[in-house]
């Protein structure tokens, strides 16, 4: 990562190691003499802030880097450092303020990492024209002023709002990672291999034609095993968001496969219970759901 981008998106089908791809670049922003250097930025622009009349910003000292996660966890774990685990971060209050919508200030020259941006700022809803448009996109468009960079990933490029895509001065397309295992079948590396494109444009050519004469070829290693590194499985909550009792455990039971037996079964199971009006005309009512 010689060069600074302020916007790396990485794309690729499902299961080709998008976000251990995340993952591993978070993991290095940890580690020495990376994160000292991210630090020693941050406090000099404090500093200057501080010298300008800004005397309520302040640096905690317990911070050994700037990495900022949304959702998931990243925890470095390099040979002769201390483990460091990722702060956390709500992506919708992530912003400039406008006298509207709740924003948390990063600290200057902090690295933000957003797994998943498809489901944060879907191409097919409204959520960034009625919400994040303003205070989000501003943010984007300004934010290498205080030096802030952010990764992201999508699984699909065109599921994400446009605006967003736009803004990527680096797109990463994962083609594959490989995985290598000690003798008890433990991951102890991992390489991705990628083709990287410096804007959108370069890399919306290389859609439409499939050619790559405009990408470089990349290759990422993290000796070790990334999957200690990244909590692949954070967020899962969501999934279970309403369970607040037993989980469907009924057994299924054969209705057969004709018309009628199907409408047998509806009439035997109805999804709505029938109750007698005061008129005496038969009703719907939903049944009281019970977990």
């Amino acid at each position: 990562m010689s060069n600074t981008y302020y916007l790396t998106y990485v794309v690729g089908n499902r299961g080709r190691g998008k976000t251990t791809l995340l993952a591993k670049f978070g993991v290095d922003l940890m580690i020495p003499p990376n994160s000292l250097n991210d630090i020693r930025q941050a406090k000099q622009e404090i500093k200057n802030l501080q010298a300008g009349g800004w005397d309520n910003l302040s640096f905690e000292e317990h911070v050994k880097h700037l990495v900022y996660v949304v959702d998931d966890v990243f925890v470095a774990r390099g040979v002769g450092y201390r483990p460091r685990t990722s702060m956390e971060l709500q992506f919708e209050r992530l912003g400039l303020y406008d006298g509207l919508n709740e924003v948390d200030y990063l600290l200057p020259y902090a690295k933000v990492f957003c797994p998943e941006i498809q489901s944060k700022l879907d191409s097919r809803k409204s959520m960034t024209a009625e919400k994040a448009a303003d205070y989000l996109l501003r943010y984007l468009e300004r934010q290498r002023k205080v030096g802030v960079e952010m990764w992201a990933d999508a699984q699909l490029d065109d599921s994400v709002d446009k605006r967003f895509r736009n803004l990527a001065d680096r797109i990463i397309e994962v083609q594959g990672q490989r995985h290598k295992l000690d003798n008890q079948g433990q991951i102890i590396k991992t390489t991705w291999h990628c083709l990287e494109f410096e804007g959108i444009f370069p890399y919306q050519r290389y859609k439409t034609s499939g050619k790559v004469t405009e990408a470089t070829a990349t290759t990422y290693t993290h000796i070790g095993n990334i999957f200690s590194c990244v909590n692949s499985f954070a967020g899962k909550e969501y999934f279970y968001h309403g369970m607040t009792g037993n989980f469907h455990t009924k057994i299924a039971k054969i209705s057969g496969y004709s018309k009628q037996a199907m409408l047998d079964h509806v009439k035997k199971f109805p999804l709505f219970k029938q109750t007698q009006s005061n008129k005496g005309t038969t009703t719907n009512e939903y049944d009281e759901i019970k977990f």
